[in-house]
Formats: C-alpha cells, sequence, structure tokens
C-alpha cells in the first residue's frame, strides 16, 4: 500500500459519487421491516400533549411528548431550543442496550467506536469534534447526573438504571459546571420514590455472554425517606482469536451497583445522596493487523493473509481497572419563584496496571544480528484520578424571565505511569530502543461562573442570552526515565524532569432566539462559543516537547425546527450548524523553546471548521406501529494546519484542507417496533433498526491506509410479554450480518504495519426479565 492524501475537492467529488447505494437500500429494506424506534424517540419520560389531541378515529396514535432536562430544568423536547437526542428506557430494554457504544450509529452526529483500551475507557465525537486520547481533557463533556465526569478513562459501563440519555449538540457551557466545545452527554439516573418498584433481568447468548441485572426502590420511612439499588454484572467471552496466546481476547468481564437516598423532609427541601463504583477486569484491547508477521525478523519481516478480528499479540491480558464516587445534591425553594441547589460530588478511579499492546504482532527478532524477541510496540500504564467538585446553582422565574445561573469549582489530581515503547528496524540501529517511562501528575483548579436567562417577549417569542467566565489553572510535574526490558530504571542521556504551571481565562457567551411559529412547529436559531481548557503535553518523550498547549476556542452558528404533523403522528426534526473553530488541540511540529528544534507534542491547528445538518423523524401511524428514521451530514476541514508532522523546516506536513479524524460524512439510521396483532394472551413485539455511516479517516493526514470504509449493522429482536405485565421473555440479535470492520485504522511504527479495533462479530443474546 502507499500513502495518498487527495485534495479536498476531491475528496469531496468522491464523496457525492461514493454515495451509499447499498446504505439506501439497506435502510429502504430495514422500514419495510414492521416498525421502526430509534434511540433519540423514547417511550419513557413522555407525557401526553392536550394542546392537540389525538385523532378520535382510533386508527393512529399520537407521538408523545418527551420531558428533558437539557436546560437544567424540565422542558418539552418539541420546545427546547437546542439540538438534543435522547434515549429512555424503552429503547435501552427493547434494543438490549448494555453500554454507550450499543448507541453507535443511532443518533444523527454522534461518533462512538465500538472499541476501546477497556470497556470503561469510551471516546465520544460531536459533529466531527472529540479526543481520541483518553488521558487528556474531552471535547464531548460526560455528566453522571449533575456529575461532571474529566476524563474519557473509566467512564459509564452500564445503563442498568438510567431513566434516559440525554445527548446535547454544540458547546455547552452557560448551563452546565463545565465547558465543552463539542457538546455533552448526560447519564440521567432514576430518583428513588415511595412507590415499591423492583425490576431486573438475566441473559445468556453467544460467546458466553451472561449479563445480570437489578434495580429496586421504595420508601424507608414513608414521607420522609426512599431509597433505590441497582446491581450489574456483564460479562462475555472475547470477540478476537489470538493464535499466539491460543485464546479470545477483547473479553468483557465488570461488575457495579449505584446507591441513592432521597430524604424529604418538607415540601421545599430534599436531599439526594449517591454512592456508585464498578470493577473492570475485562482485558485490554488486542488489536487486529492488516498484515500479521508470520516469519522472519522485524527487519526483514514475512507477511501473512489477513484474518478479521483476528490478534498475534504475544502479552498475556492484565486490566485491573476501578471507579468509584459519592454525591450530594441539596434542593431548597425559597419561594415559589426561586430554588437553589447545591451539588458536591468526590471520584476517583485507577488503571492499575494494565498492560496493552499496540501492534497486534507476536515477539520477533529484532534482525538476524540482534536476534532478542521484541513486542513492536508494548505498554505498562498505572493511572490514578481522584477530583472534588462543588456547584452552587440558583434557578428563578419571575413574569416573563426564567434564569439559571451558579458557581462551578473543580479540583482534580490525575497522575500516569506510563512504560511504553515502539521499535522499529528503520531506525538502523544495531540493537532496539530502550522502553521509556514517562510518569506526570497534572493537578487542576477550575473556577466558574454562569447565567443563562430567557426573556418570553411574547407567548411565541423568546429571547436568551447566556455566559459564562472561567479560570482554570494547571501544575505539571514531569519525568522521562528510560528502562531496561523488565522495567529497570537505567541511566541515559535522554531522562529529563520538568514542572511547569499556567493558568487560562475564558469568557464564553450565547445569544439566542426562539419561535413557535405555531402549536406544532417551534425555530430557533443561536451563536454560542466554547471552550477546551488548556493544559501540558502528558505524552513528552523529552524535555524539549514537554511544552503547554492552548486552550481550544468554538464559535457555533445554529439553526433548527421542531415540528410535529398529522395530528401528531408525524415528527420531523432538523438542525443546521457551522462551528468555527480556532486552536484546535492535535499532535504537531513545533519549535521548542527549550532547544529551539521541531518537536512533535502536543499543541493546537490554528483554525478548522465543520459544518452540516442533522435529521430526525418519527412516525406513529397506528396504536402499534413506531417507525422513525435519522440522517446527518457532516463536512469537516483542517483550514489552516501547516506543520502536522515533520522533524525539519524543509519536510514539515500540512494538512491543509483535509478532512477531521473519525468524521463519517453521512450517518443514516432506521429503527422500529411493531406490537404483533396475535390472538396470544398477553403481547409479541418486534423491534429492529439499521444504522450505516460512509467512510471516514482515522489520522489527521488522511492516509489511504488509515481510511475506514463505509459499514452498515443490522440489529432486530422479539419479546414477548405475557398477559399481567410483568414479565418479558426477548431474543436480540447484534449486526445479523456478522459484518467485521475496522473502527480505527493506525499505523505501528514499521513498514507496511496497518492495525486497529475491530467491531463485535454476530451476537445473539436471550432475556428474561421482569418488573414489578
Amino acid at each position: 500500500m502507499t500513502a495518498s492524501n487527495p485534495t479536498a475537492p476531491e475528496r469531496s467529488a468522491r464523496a457525492f459519487t461514493r454515495f451509499p447505494r447499498k446504505a439506501l437500500l439497506l435502510l429502504a429494506g430495514a422500514s419495510l421491516l414492521p416498525g421502526m424506534v430509534l434511540a433519540d424517540t423514547p417511550n419513557v419520560a413522555t407525557k401526553a400533549d392536550t394542546s392537540d389531541p389525538t385523532p378520535q378515529d382510533g386508527s393512529a396514535s399520537a407521538v408523545g411528548d418527551i420531558v428533558v432536562t437539557a436546560t437544567r430544568r424540565e422542558s418539552k423536547l418539541q420546545s427546547t431550543p437546542v439540538a438534543v437526542s435522547v434515549l429512555g428506557q424503552g429503547e435501552i430494554a427493547a434494543h438490549n442496550t448494555i453500554t454507550a457504544r450499543d448507541l453507535a450509529g443511532q443518533i444523527p452526529g454522534f461518533f462512538i467506536a465500538q472499541s476501546g483500551i477497556t470497556p470503561s475507557t469510551q471516546i465520544f465525537y460531536i459533529r466531527g469534534i472529540g479526543n481520541s486520547d483518553p488521558i487528556f481533557d474531552p471535547s464531548v463533556a460526560v455528566y453522571l447526573d449533575d456529575t461532571y465526569l474529566p476524563r474519557a478513562i473509566n467512564g459509564m459501563t452500564d445503563l442498568t438504571d438510567i431513566e434516559r440519555v440525554e445527548l446535547l449538540r454544540g458547546p455547552q457551557g452557560t448551563l452546565f459546571g463545565q465547558n465543552a466545545a463539542a457538546g455533552a452527554i448526560r447519564y440521567i439516573t432514576k430518583t428513588p420514590t415511595e412507590k415499591l418498584t423492583a425490576k431486573g433481568d438475566v441473559s445468556y447468548g453467544s460467546y458466553n455472554t451472561a449479563n445480570v441485572h437489578g434495580y429496586v426502590s421504595g420508601a424507608l420511612i414513608p414521607g420522609l425517606l426512599s431509597a433505590s439499588l441497582a446491581v450489574a454484572h456483564d460479562q462475555h467471552e472475547g470477540y478476537t482469536w489470538n493464535p499466539t496466546l491460543n485464546r479470545r481476547v477483547n473479553d468483557q468481564d465488570t461488575t457495579g451497583g449505584r446507591f441513592k437516598l432521597l430524604f424529604t423532609p418538607s415540601s421545599k427541601f430534599k436531599a439526594l445522596i449517591t454512592l456508585d463504583g464498578t470493577v473492570d477486569h475485562s482485558s485490554t484491547a488486542y488489536y487486529t493487523p492488516v498484515r500479521p508477521i508470520i516469519g522472519g525478523t522485524l527487519a526483514r519481516p514475512v507477511y501473512g493473509a489477513y484474518q478479521p478480528n483476528t490478534s498475534y499479540a504475544s502479552q498475556a491480558p492484565l486490566n485491573k481497572s476501578w471507579t468509584s464516587g459519592a454525591s450530594a445534591k441539596l434542593s431548597y425553594e425559597i419561594d415559589p419563584h426561586l430554588t437553589v441547589h447545591a451539588i458536591s460530588s468526590l471520584r476517583r478511579f485507577a488503571q492499575d496496571p494494565v498492560n496493552y499492546n499496540n501492534d497486534g504482532q507476536p515477539l520477533v527478532p529484532y534482525s538476524t544480528s540482534a536476534p532478542q524477541l521484541v513486542s513492536i510496540s508494548d505498554n505498562l500504564i498505572k493511572y490514578h484520578e481522584k477530583e472534588f467538585t462543588q456547584e452552587l446553582q440558583l434557578q428563578g422565574q419571575y413574569g416573563p424571565v426564567d434564569f439559571t445561573g451558579g458557581l462551578f469549582y473543580l479540583y482534580e489530581d490525575f497522575s500516569s505511569d506510563r512504560i511504553g515503547y515502539v521499535v522499529s528496524a528503520t531506525a538502523a540501529s544495531a540493537n532496539p530502543a530502550n522502553p521509556f517511562d514517562q510518569i506526570g501528575d497534572t493537578k487542576t483548579h477550575n473556577y466558574a461562573a454562569y447565567l443563562q436567562g430567557n426573556w418570553h417577549a411574547t407567548n411565541r417569542l423568546t429571547i436568551t442570552l447566556g455566559g459564562r467566565y472561567s479560570t482554570q489553572k494547571r501544575q505539571f510535574t514531569f519525568a522521562g526515565i528510560t528502562t531496561d526490558f523488565n522495567g529497570n530504571p537505567i541511566s541515559s542521556a535522554a531522562n529529563f524532569t520538568y514542572q511547569g504551571s499556567k493558568v487560562w481565562r475564558n469568557f464564553t457567551p450565547k445569544v439566542g432566539l426562539s419561535y413557535q411559529f405555531a402549536p406544532t412547529i417551534f425555530g430557533f436559531v443561536s451563536v454560542a462559543k466554547g471552550v477546551d481548557a488548556g493544559g501540558y503535553n502528558n505524552r513528552a518523550t523529552s524535555l524539549a516537547s514537554a511544552l503547554p498547549y492552548d486552550q481550544e476556542t468554538v464559535t457555533t452558528y445554529e439553526a433548527g425546527f421542531k415540528t410535529d404533523w398529522l395530528g401528531h403522528r408525524l415528527r420531523i426534526n432538523a438542525t443546521g450548524f457551522y462551528n468555527d473553530y480556532r486552536n484546535l488541540q492535535a499532535t504537531a511540529s513545533v519549535i521548542s523553546p527549550v532547544n529551539n528544534t521541531l518537536v512533535s507534542a502536543r499543541s493546537n491547528a490554528p483554525k478548522a471548521h465543520t459544518a452540516g445538518f442533522e435529521l430526525e423523524t418519527t412516525a406513529q401511524p397506528t396504536s402499534r406501529l413506531t417507525a422513525n428514521a435519522n440522517a446527518s451530514y457532516l463536512l469537516t476541514r483542517y483550514d489552516n494546519f501547516p506543520n502536522a508532522g515533520g522533524t525539519t523546516a524543509a519536510n514539515l506536513i500540512s494538512v491543509t484542507g483535509n478532512q477531521l479524524p473519525f468524521s463519517p460524512r453521512w450517518q443514516l439510521s432506521g429503527g422500529g417496533s411493531w406490537r404483533l396483532p396475535l390472538r396470544v394472551p398477553g403481547e409479541v413485539s418486534l423491534n429492529a433498526n439499521a444504522t450505516y455511516e460512509t467512510s471516514y479517516f482515522s489520522d489527521v493526514y488522511n492516509y489511504a491506509q488509515a481510511r475506514v470504509p463505509a459499514q452498515a449493522y443490522l440489529n432486530a429482536g422479539l419479546s414477548y410479554t405475557p398477559a399481567g405485565g410483568h414479565w418479558t421473555l426477548s431474543v436480540t440479535g447484534k449486526n445479523l450480518t456478522n459484518h467485521i470492520a475496522y473502527q480505527s485504522i493506525t499505523w505501528g511504527g514499521t513498514p507496511s504495519l496497518w492495525l486497529g479495533p475491530q467491531n463485535p462479530p454476530r451476537t445473539v443474546v436471550a432475556k428474561i426479565a421482569f418488573a414489578y
């Protein structure tokens, strides 16, 4: 294979000529299935719309109103001036959604790779923007209820007690504790109620999948104290075969729980206490090489044929990860117009140790003259993190004005110890390079004040103004230590230490207008600015590359419509956007002030943009049938990035005009649910959904080898609920066509070595669930 870097006009032309006929046929075929349900149109957390009653002839049902808290107060989805999609309990159960990865392809503008270093580490992209390195700040903010999770490491793994998942596209900072340039994901868990409720499920299926989930909620002291408890265990055998180890790898083994206590001593005051924890002993990611080495030496390898979902990595699985948290939310109604909330949270996580291999190849001799067996790229990591957040929030409504404002503080201490190496015969050295130990510690203090208000100028027109001011200080210590191949430190001229401290300040405003054109037609426009904080290079390989990088800013222009038609039988929502990015955080070749030479470091691309639209539709022609389809179109471009790589000024690599990584041009999905009209005691339902996305690059260089081909998946399920409704038996099939595709493809450091993680194969799971 040879590298290819087509120009931006060539790529645009190819994108349109390659437009997915197969995908359209797939989705058209799926739409003929009895019912389609998409993840952003839940059947839960809905309220009947009394302003426009449903048809009286019994021929159809209305699409229910979805209640969201995307603006930090309850509002109907169809009158919320934010591009937000929702996944509710109904879809979580119907599609056997276990983790966030099961959402891949179903929400427009939202990209999730169906793989990760561990099941509890997950990278998200919204509208083409994300951060592929989990040790840096995510561009997509993730919240567990009201608590911000500052790292992609050890996030949410199980959705057992989730009330709903809200995905907000675009900058989020004037309403939430932490600023975010791309958007936010909110996992909203169930609040305990006085009514005794219980649910649970047990499932078993392909690859020895075994999932057990349970939830119970009720009053401990009626009228005063309620509690809930959720537990979950998820496991399956590895999806990837490893002939070197003679076993399956890429398995899952996670166990977690959440306990909540609701104290309501009066109608004006309530306190919600939450404790949670998860243990992850799954194997770390094993990557599949495009060309596996089956003999020879690293200098002169002998390659074999590509085998899907096959990794030849030599290291045994090692993953000891855990996360835990405690939070308290105190709410007091000062008067009927004003409520204050105090939200405190303490969280910790660790990956200690985790061993993962970045090449997917077996141990091979370095060369004939140096026959030492080496792994091309291996890593042993120990990550520890602790954080404390405190938020004081005030919500009020006086006549035509409502507002939400607050003060936010975040302290985080993130320490990393990563021994890693990449050996390459192209270095022409007599022996392989020694491993290098990167030991870093980053302490963060983030202070912020935010306020957003709405003036309902008329019963149709609303004007929104908001702003956030932030100050973030980071203290960074780092050491680079050369080791032998047993991990013992050795003396070397490459060893170094570094200390740094820096403060970033920013103000991010938002201006919006929304208008209710008709009872079922709502429109909005907005301009908002978002920021991702600056930091330090936690991947430094020398003193010259241990540098700070600047904060990243985006200005987003957005307009959208939310509409209901045919007596609420048909819902069509559409949003268009343009994101103008400055100082987009990326790895680049920069001149170091330490030695005045070019080094590869975490830095900033001067200018980039993304633009496109998202379309979400839902139809419910009868009370038994729900059908919907989603589509998103995305254009991305580095407008100015002349120094993405290179070691000298003469060989700098410019990627100006290239597409941003992990940004498929089109994402299409369709799905549904049909309650079959069978004469049986109880209810039989059929559901199905199909997803498709066009190709994308996994690197900034847009090399042909790093291009991930288009991929499509088909899932379906059948369920039976006996009369009485307390039990449900179901069978769910995922990836029914058994399509295996790379989720990313990266260069492994030696000639012809390209590799990456791949998606799970076809799986079928049977489940028995109960609800009381």
